[in-house]
């Protein structure tokens, strides 16, 4: 069942009988009150004698049959016998009758009178105990009774003004509430906005937030698997609470339901269709499409509602479609923010690879130690996000060999003093490409320092320890090991083993030694394949015809 927009639900009317048939029962006036369709709901309080002959069936049928029989008026008078009067007061909103209340007027004419005698008889009643019992009601000379009439129209005018008043203010203030939450919800949600590195979280935020404040058993956002869709978030499925069935069947069932949806028109699946989504979970559902550039790309549900109305409101299809909106400008962002990132990204793999290229021997070096630098951040206990900062620094740490002549990049045997020092000269040329990137202020760091030593006697300023960056302390332990591990034009790539251990030596001499036991520790299978990758990709030039 898919449903457009709707409006709030006004709420139904509240009725100021119970609180006229209070005021009654302080004046000693007896009373009946009847529903809307006129069924009797409650009798006189009376109890003992008195309440005998109240509710002695006479009496009662008399009460009916002016309830039967009642008209438009505000307030209807009937005369049962001198010093023995019912008014009929029933209370009406919009010409819809909420219910009605009979008061009984008595006075001491009535206990003189043929019509108390006979109604005691009928109700096998000793009408001198009858007269004692009631004595205390008879409050009202039939002179009066017009007045008390009059009044008491006046009571039930006055005080169904007042409950309609106070509805009005409960009802606004339901919705100030409401209208806080959303407030609250969407504000909150706006702060998570800018998590586009990582937007799973985000989502994941949003199922938190949406039920904490929605009386849902669940909440959960799927997304398809497309390439609208952030990479990272393609064919997630995230949920918050409790399903009442296995998630896998759900996930195969959502996915069928977001793919029918249209961009501008939640869902509403009744737990009575037939729906097998909403069978399954036996309950109402209730989805809001998410959409990019007018396709649904997923969808926010939501279902199992708990409370005193299990029926789906028009102010939680509200909420979740502004969630929903949220959600889509910021998938949106993520995706952009994803391909931006991937161009950034290709661009410097391909700058690093241009510059390795200058040395065949050196195919995928910048990659590879990339790579290890990566693993090893997050071995030391960095955040994904900060290991990808790690990465990008290691891609970029030997961009300033292209001011390094190829002659001697590429010479083989052993550098003379001044060909080493055009070497040691790369960190520094690499900062100075790369410092007016503001983008890259926080890989700078690695790119100039991934030579210093933890003694002291590395290059180009000879800091040591702590003063090193810890960005590029990680480089250097894994430029270290791809250097080691690869073939270059003056020697040939050192085994495994032999290549560990001159890492384990250098603990403390060359490199952090809190780094070194966590790099020996790391898995080094995919490294290992992007070697045999690289070396795939190499065509090694004679030196004569280079």
């Amino acid at each position: 069942m898919t449903i457009g927009a709707s409006h709030r639900v006004q709420p139904k009317g509240q009725s100021a009988i119970p609180a006229v048939r209070g005021r009654c029962a302080a004046l000693g006036l007896p009373s009946w009150v009847f529903d809307s369709s006129g069924k009797l709901v409650e009798g006189p309080t009376e109890t003992g004698t008195a309440g005998a002959w109240l509710g002695s069936d006479a009496i009662k049928a008399q009460v009916l049959s002016l309830v039967s029989s009642r008209t438009e008026r505000p307030w209807q008078r009937h005369t049962l016998a001198e010093g023995c009067t019912l008014v009929a007061l029933e209370e009406k909103q919009s010409r819809r009758s909420l219910g009605l209340l009979v008061a009984m007027m008595i006075g001491p004419e009535l206990f003189v009178s043929e019509y108390f005698e006979s109604t005691c008889r009928a109700a096998g009643l000793d009408a001198s105990d009858t007269r004692r019992a009631m004595e205390p009601l008879a409050c009202f000379p039939e002179r009066g009774v017009d007045r008390v009439a009059t009044a008491l129209g006046w009571m039930r005018d006055d005080l169904s003004q007042t409950t309609r008043d106070r509805a009005a203010l409960g009802e606004h203030g339901v919705q100030l509430t409401e209208m806080y939450e959303e407030i609250g919800l969407l504000y909150r949600l706006g702060r998570s906005m800018s998590g586009l590195k990582a937007p799973e979280a985000f989502v994941k935020t949003t199922c938190a937030e949406l039920a904490a404040t929605m009386p849902f058993g669940w909440i959960a956002v799927k997304f398809i698997d497309d390439s609208k869709v952030a990479p990272r978030l393609r064919g997630l499925l995230t949920l918050d609470g409790a399903l009442p069935c296995p998630i896998t069947e759900f996930d195969r069932q959502v996915t069928e339901l977001v793919g029918g949806m249209q961009p501008d028109r939640w869902t509403l699946l009744p737990a009575s269709d037939g729906a097998l989504l909403s069978v399954m979970v036996g309950s109402q559902v209730l989805a809001h499409p998410i959409a990019r550039e007018g396709r649904v790309i997923g969808a926010i549900l939501a279902g199992n509602k708990g409370g005193e109305d299990p029926e789906i409101s028009n102010y939680e299809t509200q909420l979740l479609d502004a969630a929903a909106d949220y959600m889509g400008v910021f998938v949106e962002n993520a995706g952009l923010y994803a391909e931006q990132h991937q161009m950034f990204i290709g661009t410097l793999e391909a700058l690093t690879a241009s510059i390795d290229a200058k040395d065949s021997y050196t195919c995928g070096h910048s990659e590879r130690v990339a790579y290890l630098a990566q693993r090893l951040a997050i071995a030391a206990g960095l955040s994904e996000a900060e290991a990808e900062r790690v990465r990008i620094s290691g891609l970029l740490h030997d961009v300033g060999k292209i001011g390094v002549p190829e002659s001697v990049l590429c010479k083989p045997g052993r550098l003379t003093d001044d060909e080493f020092e055009l070497i040691k000269l790369h960190p520094t040329i690499g900062h100075r490409i790369l410092r007016d990137i503001p983008t890259l202020d926080d890989v700078l760091p690695g790119v100039l320092y991934h030579h210093e030593r933890w003694d002291g006697r590395g290059y180009p300023a000879g800091i040591q320890a702590e003063q090193i960056p810890l960005v590029a302390r990680l480089l250097a332990v894994a430029d270290s090991f791809d250097a080691m591990s690869s073939n270059r034009s003056y020697r040939s790539a050192m085994p495994r083993e032999r290549v560990l251990g001159e890492i384990s030596k250098g603990a403390g001499l060359q490199f952090d030694p809190a780094l070194v036991p966590l790099f020996l520790s790391l898995d080094l299978a995919v490294y290992d394949e992007m070697v045999a990758k690289h070396r795939s990709q190499t065509v090694v030039m004679p030196r004569e015809a280079a």
